[in-house]
């Protein structure tokens, strides 16, 4: 029992110790809020699925609906994480995963087990309504693309690379959410031909 008592001392601390630190989202020299997947979890920032193409993202109490039609693949997303929270300026930006079905209803048909990824960026005013956008389908069963590893993340920034089989391009995805002004950057190129 005292050993138990012990850890939670430690985790309390430990928790103390990050709030006094920053890494709660206060502002640092730039006027950047921090948030990043680990954050988001202390901080309480999480999304659960609405309907077939919504997101409903909880921070600081307060829940926010964000239509994704015009911006994910799937016939229905199944479900979607938050990379990254930035507040910068009076905007928010929200990078985040969302994959889900490529067909309704699921079938044993072309697709009918497929799904389809999107990396989406959207830039929020204080009422939550989306200013800009960017998405990056990373995985899809009706357009041959693949992403090998998927979405990486190292630090504050995310990588992705992504083949498209079918306009044999690679495109390397980058985002920095120390700028998250600048949303989601892309490099394009031919895919390199293997020797047999």
């Amino acid at each position: 029992m005292k050993h138990l008592m012990n850890e939670k001392v430690a985790v309390l601390l430990l928790l103390s110790l990050c709030m006094l630190s920053g890494a709660t989202g206060t502002p640092n020299a730039s006027g950047t809020r921090r948030f990043d997947t680990r954050q988001a979890t202390r901080d309480k920032v999480s999304v659960r699925v609405k309907g077939r193409r919504a997101v409903v993202v909880t921070e600081r109490g307060r829940s926010h609906t964000l239509d994704l039609s015009k911006h994910v693949a799937a016939a229905r997303i199944e479900k979607a994480s938050v990379f990254f929270l930035t507040r910068k300026g009076e905007f928010t930006y929200l990078l985040l995963d969302v994959c889900g079905l490529s067909k309704l209803p699921p079938d044993d048909r072309q697709c009918g087990a497929g799904i389809e990824c999107n990396v989406v960026w959207l830039k929020l005013d204080q009422a939550w309504r989306v200013r800009d956008a960017k998405s990056e389908l990373y995985e899809s069963c009706w357009t041959p693309i693949s992403s090998d590893e998927g979405p990486k993340i190292s630090g504050r920034r995310l990588t992705l690379v992504v083949d498209d089989l079918r306009e044999e391009m690679r495109r390397e995805v980058g985002y920095d959410a120390d700028n998250p002004e600048e949303g989601l950057t892309l490099k394009q190129s031919a895919i390199p031909k293997t020797t047999p």
